[in-house]
């Protein structure tokens, strides 16, 4: 008589099942990982390129600042330039603070210099020698200025913009920041434009101010100004920068034309060696933009550790 086959017994089912179970949990596990590997590649390679075509656009205002004007502000909670401390430079430990400072510069009217024809603003201007309130440009259209200007930015024109001497002696940061008529930039009031005519006026006696007529490799470069420029990362991640407003008139950032330029940015901060000197026009700074990144349970996170950061050297000119 054949004996009768047995089942599996109860401890033998529990032993195949708890055996799957592990091998389902390693299959798992392993999928998860090679999934969460691929997010964080994606999301990591997504933000350089990011934090690169924000550094691209940087570099291009950076180029044109005034070299002496690009300041940090020590920020308070009205989010307003001209209310808060000028921090200067900041310190190296200070590099990765996110959030707390906002950097400003004033940047030169280039747009006029690569007008058509007779450029509407020239570098060849030279002081009245005997009048210490008005300038010579044999070589510039300040009717081509003015159109340029107010294309750029309605609500003004070639009258109350500026002129900023680089022979002014001022060594503060902050004073050609925030600088007034006598401390580097001179403002040409309204009336102070001769359309018909080669002589700008301006509101102030430059000759009193070391703005003397002058010879030598820097006696022609004399700027004109159209705008400040303002870049802050705000809480949210949002790189922002504002533009269409003019220090040297008491106008606050916060008043002017806001643009973003990137998302997810945990920080900026900007530097230079000071032996890096070009020439008698510029120095090099350091730009460095810093992503956020992703904590372990992917969410974006702006915790240093972390961050994905991305630098780029420009020559900023004037």
């Amino acid at each position: 008589m054949r004996p009768l086959r047995r089942a599996f017994t109860m401890i033998e089912l529990l032993f195949v099942i708890v055996i799957l179970g592990i091998v389902g949990g390693i299959a798992l596990e392993t999928i998860r990982q090679y999934y969460e590997g691929i997010f964080r590649t994606k999301t990591y390679t997504q933000r350089i390129s990011e934090a690169d075509h924000i550094l691209d656009q940087l570099t291009k205002y950076f180029e044109n600042a005034i070299d002496m004007s690009i300041v940090n502000m020590d920020m308070d909670a009205a989010d307003n330039a001209l209310a808060g401390a000028c921090a200067g430079e900041l310190a190296a430990e200070a590099e990765n603070v996110a959030h707390d400072y906002t950097t400003v510069f004033v940047g030169v009217d280039t747009d006029s210099l690569r007008t058509t024809g007779r450029p509407g603003w020239s570098e060849t201007v030279r002081p009245n020698p005997f009048l210490g309130t008005s300038l010579i440009s044999n070589d510039a259209n300040f009717t081509a200025a003015n159109d340029v200007i107010t294309a750029l930015y309605p609500a003004s024109d070639l009258q109350n913009s500026a002129i900023y001497n680089v022979d002014a002696s001022y060594t503060d940061t902050c004073t050609h920041y925030y600088a007034n008529n006598g401390n580097a930039y001179y403002t040409i009031p309204v009336g102070g434009v001769n359309y018909g005519t080669n002589t700008l006026t301006l509101t102030d006696n430059f000759v009193s101010h070391g703005f003397a007529y002058t010879s030598g490799p820097s006696a022609d470069k004399k700027y004109l100004l159209r705008t400040g420029y303002a870049f802050r990362v705000l809480n949210t991640g949002e790189f922002v920068m504002f533009s269409n407003f003019r220090p040297w008139q008491g106008q606050a950032y916060s008043g002017g034309k806001r643009s973003t330029l990137g998302e997810n940015v945990a920080s900026f901060y900007a530097d230079y060696n000071n032996t890096n000197y070009f020439n008698s026009r510029g120095t090099l700074w350091r730009l460095k933009v810093c992503m956020r990144g992703l904590d372990s349970n992917l969410s974006s996170s702006d915790a240093a550790a972390q961050e994905i950061c991305r630098e780029r050297k420009v020559h900023v000119r004037y």
